[in-house]
């Protein structure tokens, strides 16, 4: 309702600025006082010939009210559209999210089953921003975990908390990277992204959070990972240095959980990229491409 009510004083701003006449206020009542004594035969004003009159559309009172520029114009109703289309957006959002809830309504009673339960959180997700297989995927998984995340009430809590947590992050995205994070406690992932924000530049770690969930709730202490995976690398790049690592890693965040554990790097020697997983090398070229163009 908010929304719809800004969006219609939107548009009511927008065709006052491109009409100022017809936005004018009614003329004062002297002048409609004046003008029924004249209908009656009374004075029809002073002596001026009409004055009174004249004074309606050249009064200083209308003088406030302009022609706006065209700069002025555009921007008002590009103003309008987007409240318009912010609304119509939350609105279609709630709707949907209604329809859902009266639709999968468990009879008071009546025991809900996991199918409707998974069916609940898809919508829930889709509500978010998900594209149906993705919500689809997400909701499996989660109640893989634990049937409890086939509450959608309790996921709404928990997706709002990163929400708050994280604002720089897109959490719909991130929570279809690896829906494990919505188990995450926030109290335990703070320190985590504290240790990221001393490591990588602050401009990176929404996005490297995005692309690897796990960076907030594995237990190994973030430095101690990061230093794992800058020895893999220099093993496949013995001229690497720790500044070219913190880049890669910035880029292809994943590879902090894909280099370390490799069987492979158990070995005390120099490591063959092509002796990496072909996923792995294509992460690891992709990230040092800079140095190694």
């Amino acid at each position: 309702a908010t929304w719809a009510a800004r969006a219609g004083a939107g548009i009511c701003i927008a065709r006052a600025r491109a009409n100022p006449v017809s936005a004018r206020r009614s003329p004062p009542s002297r002048l409609t006082t004046a003008r029924a004594s004249s209908a009656d035969g009374g004075p029809s004003g002073s002596g001026n010939g009409g004055g009174e009159e004249d004074d309606v559309d050249g009064s200083p009172e209308d003088s406030s009210y302009r022609p706006v520029s065209d700069e002025e114009l555009k921007a008002a109703i590009q103003e309008c559209r987007e409240i318009l289309e912010e609304a119509t957006r939350i609105a279609g959002e709630q709707a949907r999210a209604e329809l859902a809830a009266q639709f999968l309504k468990v009879p008071e009673g009546a025991q809900g089953s996991l199918a409707v339960d998974m069916a609940r959180v898809q919508l829930f997700f889709q509500g978010k921003g998900m594209r149906p297989y993705q919500a689809e995927k997400v909701s499996a998984t989660l109640i893989e975990i634990d049937s409890i995340y086939g509450d959608v009430e309790l996921l709404a809590v928990k997706f709002d908390r990163l929400v708050r947590t994280l604002p720089d992050v897109d959490v719909s995205e991130m929570v279809f990277n690896d829906p494990r994070v919505l188990t995450v406690k926030i109290a335990d992932a703070v320190p985590r992204l504290i240790e990221l924000l001393e490591i990588f530049p602050l401009d990176k770690v929404p996005q490297m959070i995005t692309e690897a969930p796990k960076l907030l709730y594995e237990t190994e202490p973030i430095p101690e990972r990061f230093e794992r995976t800058c020895e893999c690398i220099k093993r496949v790049y013995p001229k690497e240095t720790t500044e070219g690592c913190k880049y890669a890693l910035s880029e292809e965040p994943t590879l902090m959980f894909d280099l370390p554990d490799l069987q492979i790097f158990q070995k005390d020697e120099r490591v063959d990229i092509a002796e990496l997983p072909m996923a792995v090398q294509e992460s690891l070229v992709y990230a040092t491409r800079n140095e190694h163009e």
